[in-house]
């Protein structure tokens, strides 16, 4: 099946300010960042109001983190971990076993030791004790004289396991950044910036990003000459990993862990996972697609405590067997991966389960460690909320994916009661059941989806910052495109929509020919997992208008030492304004139909409609063409063809305008305008004309 998208411009909720205040805006940035027009435009659009926020967005500094005592209960936290330290007693970190939770610990671990703190710390095995606080390790932890836990990236529901720990007089701290529902448990402190009535000001941090919060704090109130440097590398590494939202201060840490590691890098084990990597250079996206799945590999197969030894070594030679080690766990998750991938799509099509709204898939023995990646594969093809099920023993183990409008936690939360535990985000969770509660918990979370009207959301939005027109593709505009890297979730990269390049060659690459590539003038396009695209294009003469629209990012390609312009093609369009027989019933829906905006959209199957837009110029441009024929009549094809930005609707859009305003009068005959211009003295005012308001209302 095909995935159905939308394409639509990205603006920021502070998008529409003042005209005049967005201009200013706009050339203040030019002025005080030394930004071209375009890059001040797209700042502005993705939603600084400020300068200041402009310089945040493209420098940002260490001085931009937040106050970590702007967290509650940090104050009484801090006081309590010292003086743990003063008594001698013995500390326990309890973290998770995904990147996330295992660099937290890391972090932590690394600079408490540092300190002189009696610390040590546990983190669950995936396989054989599952996720969060659990009684039986923590009876453990308590025998061996533990008196205080901390718990990182876990505990905001450990309401029994916390009071297990008060009942023997243990203390315990949570840090976490999961979402709260339900009583908080009795905890001595809580901190995690998505407890009811936080005033912290940034509310999307990771679970290692609240535990390096924690080690600023402690910093600061012991006086220690702190260099945060090792802390940032691994909490930018764990912040993409975690697929949290890339602004704020996220997006600082990222910046400031980049800026480290591309240039004297100083945690040891990162270090070795680059080098096993083969990566000089690196990008937000190497966290997330090539370090981190490594990381998260050896939590998937019960090794999470490798992590912690990664992290906190020293001995570089010691680090890059067990980055090979990692570097060899990631190749066997992903060989599962790929078994499990297979066995579960082929239960989907066979039962067509991708004819429900949200997909529920399980089955026997599914590893619990990779049914998450799965489930993000399921979604990527079908695009729809993704349940997969690992069922072992008659229990299973569930990881959710979701889509943009659809919040997968809540519609957990609507049928908890199927659940023996669970939890998660808006777009990530997971939950553990009885095997006989699977059938019952499709057919809940199908009916949560009908009552909140899930079928609304399941057309992709693709989304693009700006128009850009194929001349424009230069080394300048993609050296501009890197001043807002780094980016990720919540911070997207540049994508731009590029209409009507001309075509001039075209073919499939890869080894299952699944792979486009497209010539153009001046750079070329590549798009991955699109080669079933290219049996439309080859029916096209190149050389010619290609009458389709790109959705795309800037890139560069290196071949043998040379690197050359390309396009990186996210989704491609045959654009129906270019087609005669489409643009002809456009033009006759809006002439005459009283409402013919739902019909339009149909047509125009995703493209924004915004491409409707006829301006006086063209307008006017038409009108000249006219005038210069001496024979009265104009080929639509061979105006488009010279004149790039003018579609065969717009030429008759144009057409009909001036018809209606009185200026001409016109038929069309075998993609032939045969047009007799009308002498007249009176001013007439196109944009008044009832095709005009019209159109301005469909666009509105």
């Amino acid at each position: 099946m095909t995935v159905k998208t939308k394409w639509m411009p990205r603006k920021d909720k502070k998008y529409n300010i003042d005209i005049d205040q967005r201009e200013n805006l706009i050339e203040e940035l030019i002025s005080s960042q030394g930004v071209s027009a375009a890059t001040a435009k797209l700042l502005v659009n993705r939603g600084c109001a400020s300068v200041e926020e402009g310089r945040r967005y493209l420098k940002p500094a260490m001085a931009d983190l937040h106050d970590p005592f702007l967290f509650e209960d940090m104050e009484k936290v801090v006081g309590r971990i010292i003086q743990a330290r003063d008594r001698g007693e013995k500390i326990y970190l309890y973290g998770d076993y995904d990147a996330d939770g295992t660099i937290g610990v890391s972090v932590l671990l690394k600079f408490m030791r540092s300190q002189d703190f009696k610390v040590d710390y546990f983190i669950p095995n995936r396989l054989k004790t599952g996720y969060g606080l659990h009684c039986t390790p923590l009876e453990t932890l308590i025998a061996g004289g533990t008196k205080l836990i901390i718990t990182i990236d876990n505990g905001i529901t450990a309401r029994e396991q916390i009071d297990f720990c008060n009942q023997r007089n243990v203390d315990v701290i949570v840090t976490d950044h999961h979402e709260c529902h339900g009583v908080l448990p009795e905890a001595f402190g809580i901190i995690n910036p998505k407890r009811p009535n936080s005033t912290y000001p940034f509310k999307e941090l990771c679970g290692a990003g609240v535990a390096f919060k924690l080690v600023q704090a402690l910093g600061l109130r012991l006086g220690a000459a702190l260099d945060l440097q090792e802390s940032i590398e691994c909490v930018a590494l764990a912040t993409v990993a975690d697929l949290v939202p890339l602004v704020d201060e996220n997006r600082t840490l990222v910046f400031l862990g980049l800026q480290y590691l591309n240039t004297k890098p100083f945690n040891p084990g990162i270090r070795a996972l680059m080098a096993v990597s083969e990566l000089l250079v690196l990008k937000a996206w190497h966290f997330g697609f090539v370090l981190g799945p490594k990381i998260n590999a050896a939590g998937r197969l019960g090794e999470a405590n490798r992590i912690v030894e990664l992290l906190t070594g020293i001995d570089q030679d010691e680090l890059l067997i067990l980055a090979e080690f990692l570097s060899e766990e990631n190749r066997k998750r992903q060989d599962l991966e790929k078994k499990i991938l297979a066995e579960a799509m082929e239960v989907v099509e066979s039962d067509h389960l991708f004819e429900e709204d949200v997909l529920v898939v399980g089955g026997e023995d599914w590893h619990s460690g990779v049914i998450g990646i799965v489930a993000s594969r399921l979604q990527e093809k079908y695009y729809g909320p993704v349940v997969v099920i690992g069922i072992e023993n008659g229990i299973g183990k569930g990881s959710c994916r979701s889509i943009e409008g659809f919040n997968i936690f809540e519609a957990l939360c609507s049928c908890q009661d199927l659940f023996t535990s669970f939890g998660g985000h808006a777009l990530a969770a997971g939950f553990s059941l009885p095997m006989e509660n699977i059938a019952k918990l499709s057919q809940e979370l199908n009916e949560y989806g009908r009552s909140v009207g899930l079928k609304n959301h399941l057309v992709k939005p693709l989304y693009y910052d700006a128009e850009i027109k194929p001349e424009e593709v230069s080394w300048e505009r993609l050296k501009e495109i890197d001043l807002f890297e780094p980016c990720g979730i919540g911070n997207p990269g540049i994508q731009f929509m590029m209409n009507n390049p001309v075509l001039k060659s075209g073919g499939t690459m890869g080894k299952e020919k699944n792979h486009l590539f497209l010539g153009f003038e001046g750079f070329r396009g590549v798009g991955f997992g699109l080669g079933s695209f290219f049996d439309d294009l080859a029916l096209m003469p190149f050389g010619t208008q290609s009458g389709i629209e790109l959705l795309c990012r800037l890139d560069s390609n290196e071949y043998q030492g040379k690197k050359s312009l390309q396009v990186v093609i996210k989704d491609l369009k045959k654009n129906p304004i270019w087609e005669l027989e489409t643009a002809m019933t456009l033009v006759k829906l809006i002439v005459k139909e009283k409402n013919p905006k739902p019909k339009i959209e149909s047509i125009l199957d995703g493209i924004f409609p915004g491409e409707l837009a006829l301006d006086r110029q063209m307008i006017l441009g038409v009108y000249g063409l006219m005038k210069k024929s001496k024979n009265r009549e104009i080929s639509i094809q061979k105006v488009c063809d010279i004149y790039r930005e003018l579609s065969p609707l717009h030429l008759l859009l144009a057409c009909e305008t001036l018809r209606e305003a009185g200026i001409i009068a016109y038929a069309l005959k075998n993609g032939t305008i045969i047009f007799k211009i009308i002498q007249t003295d009176e001013k007439k005012d196109i944009q008044k004309t009832k095709l005009m308001l019209k159109l301005r209302d469909i666009l509105n």
